[in-house]
């Protein structure tokens, strides 16, 4: 393309300077070159394009934050060369390779007492085998003793820094040498939290596409993926997604076109509604056998990719990323009969998020929602929020999204006090204040032929043995807990002197 561009500049003065028949059959052949050039402009920036993912407009941003960050190296990271990409993880359990496994993408700051139950849950329910965590530089705890641990048993951990990661942006908290202290407001604070978040969750989403990965959860680390059984002892009544939704009353051609897209969906078909405009058409959940028939449907999958594989759900065949609502279980106490039922008694279900807290937020008062993304359907667009990612994921608007037809949903733990200490106490009665609890009894479940056990259980055949289990789960929550009682008495100390 250059040396055809100093062919075209050299004619061009040639035929300026004899403007004659061969003048003439030079400009024909000026024409004839710039057209070429052209079409091989073309064809090269659209192999980039295609090797880099990235649309015209991440490529903007990509040269603007380029010219704004003073510590640009275009040199891979060691962090990036350490890991080869569609390297193979080992499995200590055939089953769970039937299926393709799951990523994730996980930012965490001082979680060490819950991270142990996030990745053992996570690695029994997805199940999870691909991991790229990044580490806040503010967080007083380190987990990499804890990630080499699930290293052992076949999963594949990345661990970045701010350098492996972080592209300088145009305001003051967005500059990677900016520092949040007492003194900085709020607002600036959690600016920059969010900031990191996107940019965290990009270059995540970047990599995990590289190495040929599929279905990642963005999620964090007091936050569950669970399988969004009916419960039909709720006191709830019929579910959100059990409701009329998405009535249309315009003209009937563009209503039709939208119902049918809409209902499509979320697995419904669009119908007329009395001779008058369309709606999507929803089981009459209030029938006790499909109520049934739903939860059934659901119990059919041992984890999240065999549920995915089996097309139940052609969701996640017509979506590359879809949100899922989000619900907050509450610290407070449950019910001692619900609390570990039917887990193991080797196990101390109290040391457990997942079996000891019941009580969460109705189903129509969700909260803002996270993303789970095929990443080798991802555009390569720039993440615009952790909560819906980018504006092609399926939701019914913004970051909300309703209890309705989804086989999943998040469970967001506040969790015990032990474990939220680091965050301060005011924000743990602030997550614990709600003008109502519900009551919730399905437990995570694994199911396999001889019937349903808990996750914990599995996880403990998953490893061989339960002594392993314990070992890489509450035992290490014991210790952290003991490390965070430490920190906070040194912290005492110093106070009095």
């Amino acid at each position: 393309a250059i040396v055809l561009t100093m062919i075209f500049c050299g004619l061009y003065c040639c035929c300026c300077f004899f403007r004659n028949n061969a003048g003439r059959v030079g400009y024909l052949l000026i024409f004839s070159l710039a057209a070429i050039s052209l079409v091989l402009n073309y064809l090269l920036l659209s192999k980039f394009m295609a090797q880099d993912g990235s649309t015209y407009a991440d490529l903007n941003n990509l040269l603007r934050d380029t010219i704004t960050n003073n510590n640009f190296n275009p040199t891979p990271q060691p962090s990036e060369l350490a890991q080869p990409a569609t390297e193979p993880e080992p499995s200590t359990n055939q089953q769970t390779m039937q299926f393709a496994p799951w990523s994730a993408c996980l930012l965490i700051k001082d979680n060490n007492i819950i991270l142990p139950e996030w990745l053992a849950y996570h690695y029994t329910m997805l199940p999870l085998r691909r991991l790229i965590v990044a580490v806040d530089p503010s967080s007083k705890t380190d987990p990499r003793h804890i990630l080499d641990q699930y290293k052992s048993i076949g999963m594949n951990i990345t661990v970045w820094s701010d350098g492996d990661y972080w592209i300088n942006g145009l305001k003051d908290h967005e500059r990677r040498n900016f520092r949040v202290t007492n003194e900085t407001l709020p607002a600036y604070a959690q600016d920059r939290l969010v900031y990191r978040q996107k940019i965290f969750y990009t270059k995540c989403l970047h990599k995990l596409k590289r190495e040929k990965r599929t279905w990642t959860a963005v999620i964090d680390a007091d936050e569950y993926i669970a399988f969004n059984y009916l419960d039909e002892t709720s006191s709830e009544g019929v579910p959100t997604w059990c409701y009329t939704k998405n009535d249309f009353n315009g003209h009937p051609m563009e209503d039709r076109r939208q119902c049918e897209k809409t209902c499509s969906a979320f697995n419904l078909t669009c119908d007329m509604l009395h001779n008058v405009g369309f709606h999507c058409r929803i089981p009459e959940c209030a029938n006790q056998h499909l109520r049934k028939s739903f939860r059934t449907q659901l119990n059919q999958s041992a984890t999240a990719a065999e549920h995915i594989q089996k097309h139940i759900d052609r969701q996640f065949d017509m979506h590359g990323c879809i949100v899922l609502a989000r619900y907050l279980f509450s610290s407070r106490g449950s019910k001692k009969k619900m609390v570990g039922i039917d887990a193991d008694e080797v196990f101390n279900s109290t040391l457990f998020h997942t079996l000891q807290h019941r009580l969460r937020t109705p189903l129509d008062n969700a909260q803002p929602g996270k993303s789970i993304i095929d990443v080798s359907r991802y555009d390569g667009s720039f993440v615009t929020s952790p909560h819906r990612l980018h504006e092609g994921c399926l939701s019914e608007g913004r970051a909300f999204v309703d209890n309705f037809q989804m086989s999943f949903r998040v469970h967001h733990y506040v969790g015990s006090w032990e474990s939220f200490r680091m965050r301060g106490l005011d924000l743990f009665k602030e997550r614990n204040y709600q003008p109502r609890w519900v009551a919730d009894n399905t437990t995570p479940q694994y199911t396999v032929k001889e019937g349903t056990r808990t996750w914990l259980a599995q996880f403990a055949s998953l490893v061989g043995s339960k002594e392993k289990a314990l070992e890489l789960t509450e035992r290490i929550r014991v210790r952290e807990e003991m490390e965070v009682e430490h920190y906070f008495n040194e912290l005492s100390k110093k106070s009095l002197e």
